[in-house]
């Protein structure tokens, strides 16, 4: 059996025409995540998924005109790039995202995380959208289920702000190493659960708040399973285009639209 390619394959886009959201999600779920320097995002893919990636990037050039270049960067210095380039993300000056190195941050509640291969930093808009739900929705004593819960970012947030139980659901089994490393280093010892599972598996939803930040189309299978929770679900990782097409399934499943809010091209909606 042949060993997994040590290096990743990094795709360049030039962002200066504000479209690398779009991109990224026409691309689908292999891009394990993206920072931006000087202008251009760099989308990072495990090696030898190009030829793959290069194909859906032509199709996609065909509707959003763009300018791209591949590069290869070995996994052991992965990290190297993330620690000159890492800014904390804050969140209504109450909630920040820090590296783990960094201590010198001031906010109500500091989440620290090590950027790891499952990238999830928290600078995306889809996690600043849910932070922001998390904030005005999660009190102390409340059950929560994060599905797709990535490197626990939304996990963390919800037991800093004093949730009794949250369950984590995540189907790349390479989040789970730098899931638990975040746990570490925030002290939490109790009170999270992880499982590898595939979010459209699980069964039970008898919880007070449920997370999803995931794709537009895993949203759409999944709305229909939730039938009958009374839990309020915010959901992201979708953009403004796709908002008509949530709002049909919601209405078809008897799901009210109670909050809509918007960050640059994506949304984030709690229904109930």
């Amino acid at each position: 059996m042949s060993s997994a390619p040590d290096y990743f394959d990094v795709l360049s886009i030039d962002d200066k025409n504000e479209k690398v959201d779009i991109i990224q999600s026409l691309i689908g779920t292999e891009c394990l995540g993206t920072y931006f320097e000087n202008g251009t995002a760099q989308l990072y893919f495990n090696g030898g998924n190009k030829d793959d990636i290069e194909l859906r990037l032509q199709n996609i050039n065909a509707d959003v005109n763009f300018n791209w270049k591949w590069n290869k960067q070995g996994k052991e210095d992965w990290h190297l790039a993330w620690q000159d380039n890492f800014t904390p993300v804050i969140i209504e000056k109450k909630l920040a995202i820090v590296p783990h190195w960094q201590n010198d941050i001031s906010a109500d509640i500091v989440i620290k995380i090590k950027p790891g291969m499952a990238f999830g930093t928290g600078h995306h808009e889809t996690t600043w959208l849910m932070l922001s739900q998390i904030l005005k929705h999660i009190k102390p004593g409340m059950s929560i289920l994060d599905l797709g819960a990535g490197s626990g970012i939304l996990s963390i947030a919800a037991i800093k702000l004093g949730a009794e139980k949250v369950d984590a659901v995540e189907f790349d089994s390479d989040c789970e190493s730098n899931f638990n490393e975040n746990l570490q280093l925030n002290h939490i010892e109790k009170n999270i659960h992880y499982y590898n599972d595939d979010v459209l598996t699980w069964e039970d939803f008898n919880y007070d708040i449920i997370l999803a930040n995931i794709n537009c189309n895993i949203i759409e299978e999944l709305i229909p399973k939730l039938k009958g929770t009374k839990a309020q679900v915010v959901l992201s990782g979708l953009l403004m285009t796709d908002y008509k097409t949530i709002e049909q399934i919601c209405i078809k499943e008897n799901f009210q639209v109670k909050e809509k809010m918007i960050k640059g091209e994506w949304i984030c909606l709690t229904i109930e």
